[in-house]
C-alpha cells in the first residue's frame, strides 16, 4: 500500500479554545455558531461552486480551498444512519466520513430536513457539514440522518488547536500560515510503524519529499543519508518558511532539506528518489 498523506483524520480530535472542549454530544452540537447562516443547505453539484463538496463547499469562506465531499444520490447507502442529527455526526465520525475538526461543530442553519453543522474562525466558516434526513437503502438502518456534504478549508486556515491528527503547519517569515498544498510535514504512518519518521512535502510547481529519521528499508530510496547535527553549507538556499523557531533551507541541488534554528547546527533530511510506500 502506498504511503497517502494524512487528509483523512483517523480519531476525534481534541480541540480548545474555538472548538470548545472534546467528544462530540448533543451538548456540544447544540450551541449556536457566532453567525446563521442564510445560504441554501442543499446546492445540486453542476450549480455548486466545488461540485464535489454541494452546498458545504458554498457555506465555507476559504482562502485556499481545501477538500470536501458530498452525497446526491437519491437513496443513501453509504454508510450507517442515525435518529437525529447530533446521532449522525457522531455517526459520520466513526465512519470517517468527513475530514477537519470531529469536535466542536456548532449549529448555523437548519431547516425540516437538514441542520448545517460549523468551524468558525474571527466569523468566518472554515469548515461546514450538512446532515439530511432522508430515505436510505435497508442496509444503512433505513430512512434517517446522515452527512450529505462536508467541507473544509486549508488545514492552515482551520485553528492551530485542530493539530491532534491534522498536517504540521509551517509559517512564512511574517508568521503568515502557509497552505500545506504549498508546504507540510507529517510524521509517517503507524501502520508502516514509521512514527518516528517526519516527512516535508513540497507541492506546486514542483513536488519533492524529504525525509527526516528515516528507518533502515527507507534509507535506499533517498538521495543521501540523515544527518542530525551538521552546519549548513555555505551555498545552501534559503526558503521563507519557519515552524516552531525551526527555518528550513535546501541545497544548491535541492537533494536535501536542511531544518533548525541557525547556521550553526541543523538537521540534513534527504530528499525522496524513489517512491516511498509500505505494505
Amino acid at each position: 500500500m502506498a504511503l497517502t498523506r494524512p487528509v483523512a483524520l483517523a480519531a476525534a480530535l481534541v480541540v480548545t479554545g474555538v472548538l470548545g472542549g472534546c467528544g462530540l454530544s448533543e451538548a456540544q452540537t447544540s450551541a449556536s455558531a457566532v453567525r446563521a447562516y442564510d445560504g441554501p443547505l442543499y446546492v445540486a453539484r453542476d450549480q455548486a461552486t466545488h461540485p464535489s463538496a454541494g452546498a458545504s463547499g458554498d457555506a465555507v469562506d476559504c482562502r485556499y480551498f481545501g477538500r470536501g465531499g458530498f452525497n446526491d444520490s437519491a437513496t443513501y447507502a453509504e454508510g450507517a444512519t442515525a435518529d437525529s442529527p447530533e446521532a449522525a455526526l457522531d455517526t459520520a465520525r466513526s465512519e470517517r466520513i468527513f475530514e477537519g475538526a470531529q469536535d466542536g461543530l456548532q449549529v448555523a442553519a437548519r431547516d425540516d430536513d437538514r441542520v448545517l453543522y460549523v468551524i468558525e474562525v474571527d466569523g468566518a466558516i472554515k469548515q461546514a457539514v450538512i446532515v439530511h434526513d432522508g430515505p436510505a437503502a435497508e442496509g444503512t438502518g433505513g430512512p434517517g440522518w446522515y452527512v450529505e456534504s462536508w467541507a473544509r478549508c486549508d488545514w492552515s486556515e482551520l485553528p492551530p488547536s485542530v493539530s491532534a491528527f491534522a498536517p504540521e503547519v509551517w509559517t512564512d517569515r511574517d508568521g503568515t500560515r502557509v497552505s500545506t498544498d504549498e508546504l507540510e510535514s507529517y510524521v509517517g504512518p503507524t501502520h508502516c510503524d514509521w512514527q518516528s519518521v517526519v516527512l516535508l512535502e513540497f507541492d506546486g510547481n514542483w513536488r519533492r519529499t524529504y525525509v527526516r529519521r528515516p528507518t533502515p528499508e527507507l534509507v535506499d530510496l533517498l538521495a543521501g543519508p540523515y544527518r542530525e547535527h551538521v552546519r549548513l553549507p555555505a551555498d545552501a538556499v534559503p526558503t521563507r518558511y519557519e515552524r516552531e523557531g525551526d527555518r528550513l533551507w535546501l541545497s544548491a541541488d535541492r537533494d536535501t532539506a536542511y531544518v533548525g534554528s541557525g547556521p550553526a547546527d541543523v538537521e540534513a533530511w534527504p530528499r525522496e528518489v524513489r517512491p516511498i510506500g509500505c505494505d
